[in-house]
């Protein structure tokens, strides 16, 4: 008995040593005074007596599980999960745009109408986005843009750039996202430009989209769109995300009629009758109100970075 514990402690020491510590085996055998030979048998005797088990973990195939999770809890049409090695949101951007666009792209097809938001993620998606010809597609900007040196939105850069990709017409909104009073954007709406391009929007075939949260980093808030008095409002009547510059509450409506009458842009009952919504969202910041969204039913088709999945659906807190 007592030669089986000395065999056993000695296991574990040596197990220590190469695993934990990882020294090679030349080292733990000048460290515990036996031959390399012996420590290489004591670590296959280690592994095959249990007391260490490797496992290999494929994050790819804890992917397609994510992915089947997702489709399935909020009755997706299709999801594609992104492996991301940290929650960075700067580095979750770029990488779950580069690698959305093999799933984005095929999702387009000649003659499609397609509706994009604005945003970082998005335009980063587009410029990821290899050139090849669409005949006979068009693309819309769905909301009106952003003008501050703080805020770059993209908004055009993102309606030309994909445009000139795919060989399609593009359409731009001349607007701001938000005007002072309802009358002004009753104003601008009536143009026959802005009223030509809203109506495109609002009967496009597929939208490109991206989620904002609430708050002082919002680009919305950031340009100067949103005061801190309106977000002090919207907090009190549940506001959890934004979509085209619409802000949502926990049901998926919009909770400030005021701030939504004067938004320029495609509405929420838009997005939810289009046929084909597909989003590109990176960043856990981003998970409470992305959750709502889905749950909502808002979204079709979902590209999402992997720790941001993982918060969707196992966060209890939402």
């Amino acid at each position: 008995m007592k030669k089986q514990e000395e065999l056993s402690d000695l296991l574990i020491e040596v197990s220590k040593f190469y695993y934990e510590e990882q020294l090679t085996q030349a080292q733990i055998a000048k460290k515990v005074g036996l031959s390399r030979p012996k420590i290489s048998r004591l670590l296959k005797l280690a592994r095959e007596t249990g007391l260490v088990k490797v496992i290999i973990s494929n994050p790819f195939e804890d992917l397609h599980s994510l992915e089947k999770k997702l489709i399935s809890l909020f009755s997706l049409k299709d999801a594609k999960v992104v492996f991301v090695p940290e929650a960075n949101d700067t580095l979750s951007k770029q990488i779950t745009a580069r690698e959305s666009v093999p799933f984005i792209s095929r999702l387009f097809e000649p003659g499609d109408r397609i509706g994009v938001a604005w945003g970082v993620t998005i335009y980063e998606v587009v410029k990821n986005l290899p050139s090849f010809r669409l005949p006979g597609a068009t693309i819309v900007q769905l909301s009106g843009g952003v003008d501050n040196a703080k805020a770059k939105n993209y908004a055009n850069e993102i309606v030309q750039t994909l445009a000139q990709k795919l060989e399609a017409e593009a359409f731009t909104l001349p607007c701001p996202a938000m005007v002072d009073r309802k009358a002004i954007a009753e104003a601008l709406m009536s143009d026959a430009k802005i009223k030509n391009v809203l109506e495109l929007g609002r009967n496009c075939d597929k939208l490109v989209i991206s989620i904002g949260v609430p708050g002082a980093d919002s680009c919305l808030t950031q340009a100067g769109y949103i005061k801190q008095e309106d977000l002090q409002r919207l907090q009190k009547e549940g506001a959890v995300g934004i979509m085209c510059n619409r802000f949502y509450n926990s049901e998926g409506n919009i909770c400030d009629s005021d701030l939504d009458q004067r938004t320029l842009g495609i509405r929420l009952e838009d997005i939810k009758r289009a046929k084909c919504v597909i989003a590109c969202i990176a960043g856990l910041g981003k998970a409470k109100a992305l959750f709502y969204a889905l749950k909502a039913g808002y979204i079709d088709y979902l590209v999402v970075d992997s720790i941001t999945a993982k918060a969707l659906l196992f966060d209890l807190a939402f």
